[in-house]
């Protein structure tokens, strides 16, 4: 007897170090960072939140790519509420690069307590010199405020070692027709709530054209994102956008792990 419980207790102290091993811990420490970022988002304004979680050169799309900080440090005070909590979030192997995702809300007026604006958030944080984590990129995309659920947070599980993509090999992937979806993809779209590629079809490949604008690899280049500008005609209607894709090595590859549309204007 004496021994099956020295046998359990190294079990359940195997069980407990292996959820706090240094990427646990940072994986944590960037969902924290975006929970963070809300409550300030919530307390001081989300003019200010941006301007204090955006690296000096993060991007926001507005609707084209343009430095966050000075964006919304020349917005005019706004008394809207807009706080967002995230339910997926993955990371570089360096740990030190990674991304996070989950849904949003706008209230324009918190005193009558009405949601006015909805979505899903896809972001790329990257830690600075002082070891803190800011925005290096940030895309909404917007639906109905009927569509908004309760999430839970899930940490992405870690793929093991994937080895290091090649910058060429992603730049032209970036632009291809046929995109390297991955059966997990995260695909964001105007109006809808974000699927995995496998739950719904995919727009015909042949209707979008890419343009990249930029892009950023990861210390470890087993990670990526790449942004630009989009032209699609579905059924004879032509539609312009931009786009944030983020990448992964996976199977010794790079492939999409999550990809984000938005249009220039409102369809």
């Amino acid at each position: 007897m004496k021994k099956y419980c020295m046998l359990f207790l190294s079990l359940l102290l195997c069980a407990f170090q292996g959820t706090n091993t240094p990427r646990d811990k940072a994986l944590e420490s960037l969902a924290e960072a975006e929970r963070h970022f809300s409550a300030a988002s919530k307390a001081k304004g989300l003019h200010q939140a941006f301007v204090e979680n955006m690296a000096p050169d993060g991007l926001v799309f507005a609707p084209g790519p343009v430095n966050g900080r000075k964006l919304h440090a020349a917005a005019p005070a706004s008394k809207a509420l807009l706080t967002w909590y995230p339910v997926y979030a993955d990371i570089s192997s360096s740990l030190d690069w990674g991304y996070t995702t989950g849904p949003y809300q706008l209230l324009a007026n918190p005193d009558d307590g009405k949601v006015t604006g909805a979505g899903f958030y896809l972001s790329v944080w990257k830690k600075q010199q002082d070891g803190t984590w800011q925005v290096a990129v940030d895309m909404g995309n917007s639906f109905s405020p009927d569509l908004l659920k309760e999430e839970a947070y899930l940490a992405a599980e870690s793929s093991g070692k994937q080895g290091k993509g090649d910058l060429q090999d992603l730049l032209q992937k970036d632009v291809q027709k046929v995109q390297p979806y991955h059966e997990e993809t995260l695909v964001y779209r105007a109006g809808k709530y974000p699927y995995r590629y496998t739950e719904a079809s995919v727009e015909p490949a042949a209707s979008i054209t890419y343009t990249t604008l930029g892009h950023d690899i990861s210390p470890a280049q087993d990670m990526a994102y790449t942004y630009g500008s989009y032209t699609r005609k579905d059924n004879g209607k032509g539609e312009t956008g931009h786009y944030l894709k983020v990448w992964k090595v996976l199977d010794g590859q790079w492939q999409l792990v999550a990809h984000n549309l938005v249009p220039d204007k409102k369809q």
